[in-house]
């Protein structure tokens, strides 16, 4: 039996005698993996020193450590505000710590370096077309989305850039343009809609010294490394409990709790919230989300404490059923539900997903936002969400070439989710065998009575499909996307792949013999993006649609200006760090 090693960033659990060099979720070095059946190492202690000074007043109090706070944060300081950082969690970072840490980011320095024209208006279509497609009207005033909706989708184009400069000039990072496998820079997610023309070049990454591209891991110590250099305090273990108001209904100050007691923090200028989601709060998730959703990669503190502490002073609330989505290892969520289990892209050529009724349901190379919602699907003759649950198949070859590129385990291990058969209709069997197991946590959740004959059915499709080239369903390979973001060159050392780069190289048959295996997959979440409304400078609204005075917001506690789109990739913290800059300029003019 090989070892079982967990990843104290972000909770990933790899099977292998040895940690892997990097966390393939969240990038974290080797040295931050332990075995499994340890006990807990001792979390890092990050508490800063409070002068006494700032005990009773400071001009901004930042809430959070993710992207959006530390990004508020350093701005407001740069501007000349005193800072003061809560964090709830014992240890920052929040989701962003678990993040690929990545950033969309329309018409930034490199696009303009490679001569790469990324029109303003193009843009903007694109981002209202894919977030309010219900909306969408090209030739309309805003192209049809409402105001307040449209004017954060301009306050991303105009200021996304102007945010990496800015940061970038006081040296709280310093970029690095991805280049994909195929040596071109990335696409966006949709990158067939006629909205977006094939456009590249809009995800940029933080770099280390060696001048390479790095995670959310390196993108967080670079923030925390800045604000101690300039004297702005973060302190851990801090859960704000109400936000103060003055007799005006300014907030003016926070309440938290640390240790046991209730300690208060008062603001001159402002206060900016970048806590998180509600991802791990189970009441909201089950009365807010369209769903069932099961586990996620968020940091498990996210709990969406500013929608109470925010509607307590009558903050309006939107996109509450919203979310940034994926699919996640089901039984590895309920192994581990605080730890990383999103499938982020299906690896491989000689894998698909079908349904409880044995059916293949999308493109199965799409992005993870767009793949977790079609887990969403109602029937109104069964009552049932068909698609609760879907069950990723491969074959021995497709295991083997991309072995320790998760879902997948090291050759020669099969993980403790892994579902095995020596033919298709065993594997179905071993399904259906499984899912007994689990009926407790999924509401008695089976295979059709027929999926066995559906199921062979469909694999025998989908080997024709791939041996032609051609999806004839779901057009699997026709989009650069499916391409260059989710079929990539093998784990494996030494493997000619693919052998015609002309050929439609996302598809590979299923072997002709077994053994086949099956992980049984449902939908997650990054972390939802529903909460308090803001407008284009951050300010957080009332039910009147006004600014609460000194109040902001930013990233994924915040009604999101994404809706539920991903642009492309990093537009979780490309929104995340822009809105937190936004704030962080406004709060310093206040």
């Amino acid at each position: 039996m090989m070892k079982r090693w967990i990843c104290k960033v972000c909770g990933y659990i790899h099977t292998g005698n040895e940690p892997p060099e990097r966390c393939p979720q969240c990038g974290a070095p080797k040295e931050e993996f332990r075995l499994l059946e340890e006990s807990e190492s001792a979390v890092e202690q990050i508490q800063a020193d409070l002068p006494a000074e700032f005990r009773q007043e400071v001009d901004v109090l930042v809430v959070g450590s993710g992207a959006a706070a530390f990004s508020a944060a350093i701005t407001a300081k740069n501007e000349g505000c005193s800072v003061i950082m809560l964090e709830k969690a014992s240890e920052i970072g929040g989701t962003t710590r678990r993040s690929g840490g990545g950033f969309w980011i329309p018409n930034n320095r490199f696009q303009r370096k490679h001569g790469i024209v990324d029109n303003r208006e193009e843009a903007l279509k694109y981002m209202v077309r894919y977030s309010y497609p219900h909306l969408y009207q090209p030739e309309a005033k805003r192209y049809g989305a409402p105001q307040n909706e449209f004017a954060l989708i301009e306050a991303m184009v105009d200021h996304g850039a102007e945010m990496t400069e800015y940061l970038e000039n006081i040296e709280a990072f310093k970029l690095i343009e991805q280049i994909n496998w195929t040596g071109k820079l990335q696409v966006d997610y949709q990158d067939h809609l006629p909205e977006n023309r094939s456009i590249r070049g809009r995800v940029l990454f933080t770099q280390d010294e060696k001048g390479e591209l790095t995670y959310g891991y390196a993108l967080i110590n670079s923030f925390k490394a800045w604000a101690e250099k300039n004297d702005i305090p973060i302190l851990v273990d801090h859960r704000v409990t109400k936000i103060l108001q003055d007799e005006s209904g300014r907030a003016v100050g926070l309440e938290a709790r640390t240790k046991g007691k209730l300690v208060s923090f008062s603001a001159k200028k402002g206060i900016i919230f970048g806590s998180g989601g509600y991802s791990h709060n189970p009441e909201l998730m089950l009365h807010f989300q369209r769903g069932p959703i099961f586990g996620g990669c968020s940091a498990p503190t996210n709990t969406g404490d500013f929608i109470r502490l925010g509607g307590a002073i009558g903050a309006k609330l939107g996109n509450m059923s919203g979310a940034f989505r994926a699919q996640s290892v089901f039984e590895s969520v309920l192994e581990n539900p605080d730890g990383s289990n999103n499938l982020f892209f299906i690896p491989g050529d000689g894998v698909l997903e079908v349904n409880r009724y044995g059916k293949r349901v999308m493109d199965e190379k799409r992005n993870y936002t767009d793949r977790g919602m079609v887990h969403f699907v109602w029937d109104p003759n069964r009552a049932e969400w068909t698609n609760m649950l879907l069950f990723m198949v491969f074959d021995q070859r497709t295991a083997d070439l991309w072995q320790g590129d998760p879902p997948y385990p090291m050759a020669g291990s099969i993980a403790p989710y892994m579902i095995v058969g020596n033919t298709l209709k065993e594997l179905g069997v071993a399904i259906s065998a499984r899912l007994e197991q689990l009926q407790s946590k999924t509401g008695g959740f089976t295979l059709d009575e027929h999926f066995n004959e559906s199921f062979v059915e469909t694999v025998q499709t989908f080997n024709e499909y791939a041996k032609n080239g051609v999806d004839l369903d779901f057009r699997r390979g026709d989009f650069a996307y499916d391409r260059e973001w989710t079929t990539y060159p093998p784990t494996k050392p030494g493997v000619q792949w693919p052998t015609d780069m002309n050929k439609n190289y996302t598809m590979a048959p299923l072997s002709e013999e077994g053994p086949y295996y099956a992980i049984i997959l449902a939908s997650s979440t990054l972390d939802t993006n529903g909460g308090p409304m803001i407008n284009s400078h951050s300010q957080v609204l009332d039910y009147e649609g006004k600014p609460i005075p000194g109040l902001y917001g930013a990233g994924n506690c915040i009604a999101s200006p994404t809706g539920n789109a991903y642009w492309g990739g990093g537009s979780t913290i490309g929104p995340a760090l822009t809105f937190g800059y936004l704030a962080g300029l406004q709060v310093s003019k206040s």
